[in-house]
């Protein structure tokens, strides 16, 4: 069970710089030693996490050996697909995120996991469902499972929507961004107390798939422009232009700055804010009400609030979501798979585990139900005393995967183009959706787009 009052005395400033984050912190690097029967287990990951389960799995089987390969995030789908189209035996286990893995399941990387001497099916039960469903191909074969969860909520300010409606219960902020219509009259009551509802308007790219109509991006090789795709252009758009939202755009400066204060409320303060390492905080200002983010989130805003420790809480946003996750499976082409399965087992579904990660990743949360189960009457003192692990354990079994498509990065990001474009007043709407369709069947020529 995580003890979140040593989370706390733990703090450390630097959200990018997490050693332990929901999908991990990138770097370089390798663990282990040879064994294994003279043949070490080889692990290529894109976080330091696997690292971490290495050396604890060594540590309680002596005889087993692990080599991990930290490979930067991009770079990692090169070389692994450098590596098996050759139909390389090593590394033995590869992961992905989500929006690798179809690539990876259609190019024939992942083994068949679902078949003896496997048989995941079997462990379903174990796990929060979606994470079977986002590890399995087109055929419903399991090809990667993960340890973690990483659903999405809209993580806010209680001592601000305290001041500004007298309840900062979860329940009632939920209310406060059910839909577009109800987060764009929260905006105006925030702008109108002084706060930004959002840090800045990325926030909303959660929400693309809201509405009665909603849809996944392509359906039946059609682009599918939902009224709520569309009411999501407006609201990024009006967001934008009538200053309800704050500038500080994820990653940056100010938006690690935010979550511990006031911020520079004008666009162009923020950029030099930006620009300058270490700049104070001058002229007017403002202070961002709430984010949109994932499991992984939460762990970034608690390395990052200062004083805000324990000041926020969590509620659901518009629609459920998640975002990031490692998976792992086993190489197609290992001769070491008895040794793979072993490993990957230690680290997706043995229940202890799934505890101790609980424990040592200072508040991930973990795809294994019965730990979810006995850990969702913790009380978060990040959170005001929420219970964390109850509203991540509901939210990511809300999660629906059909509306997610192997196209969502590349057309969303189209998309987003499209929306900038109005927000800085370069095109018309109509401008920009043309542009946005010609960009999506430039790349995805089969992909019929309205006219």
């Amino acid at each position: 069970m995580v003890n979140f009052k040593k989370v706390m005395t733990s703090v450390v400033a630097g959200g990018l710089a997490l050693s332990l984050a929901a999908c991990g912190t990138s770097g370089t690097g390798e663990t282990g030693s040879t064994g294994n029967s003279g043949k070490p287990l080889q692990v290529w990951t894109l976080s330091e996490d696997l690292k971490t389960f290495a050396d604890y799995y060594m540590e309680q089987n002596p005889e087993k050996k692990v080599e991990v390969t930290i490979i930067a995030p991009a770079d990692y789908p090169t070389k692994v697909s450098t590596a098996l189209r050759g139909k390389s035996a090593t590394p033995d286990i590869i992961v992905g995120e989500p929006q690798m893995l179809d690539g990876f399941m259609k190019a024939g990387y992942f083994e068949d996991l679902s078949q003896a001497p496997y048989n995941a099916g079997d462990y379903r039960d174990q796990l929060v469902d979606y994470v079977y469903e986002a590890g399995s191909d087109d055929e419903g074969i399991v090809r990667a499972l993960s340890y973690q969860v990483t659903p999405g909520g809209i993580l806010y300010r209680r001592d601000i929507a305290e001041k500004v409606y007298g309840d900062d219960s979860p329940e009632f902020m939920a209310t406060k961004f059910a839909d577009m219509k109800a987060m764009m009259q929260t905006a105006e009551e925030m702008k109108a107390a002084g706060y930004k509802v959002f840090s800045d308007t990325g926030n909303l790219r959660w929400f693309t798939n809201v509405g009665d109509d909603a849809k996944p991006w392509v359906v039946d090789n059609e682009l599918q422009m939902t009224d709520g795709k569309m009411q999501y252009f407006d609201a990024a758009v009006k967001l934008y232009q009538e200053d309800l939202t704050a500038f500080a755009g994820e990653w940056s400066a100010a938006w690690y700055a935010s979550m511990a204060g006031p911020i520079p409320a004008t666009a162009d303060a923020v950029e030099d804010f930006n620009a300058e390492e270490g700049a104070s905080v001058s002229g007017p200002t403002t202070e961002v009400f709430s984010y949109a983010l994932p499991t992984w989130g939460s762990l970034i805003l608690r390395d990052n609030a200062g004083e805000n420790v324990g000041n926020f809480g969590i509620t659901t946003g518009m629609t459920p979501y998640f975002a990031g996750g490692t998976f792992v499976g086993i190489n197609t082409y290992s001769q070491n798979k008895e040794a793979a399965w072993d490993f990957m087992k230690f680290v997706t579904l043995d229940e202890e585990t799934a505890s101790w990660w609980s424990e040592v990743s200072n508040g991930d949360i973990v795809s294994n139900k019965a730990v979810l189960e006995a850990n969702k009457d913790l009380e978060n003192e990040m959170f005001g005393g929420q219970k964390t692990y109850a509203f991540w354990l509901e939210q990511a079994q809300n999660i629906d995967l059909s509306m997610i498509t192997e196209y969502d990065d590349e057309i969303g990001k189209f998309f987003g183009q499209a929306i900038n474009a109005v927000q800085l007043g370069e095109k018309t709407k109509e401008q920009a959706l043309a542009d946005f369709y010609q960009n999506v069947k430039s790349v995805y020529p089969k992909i019929a787009v309205p006219q």
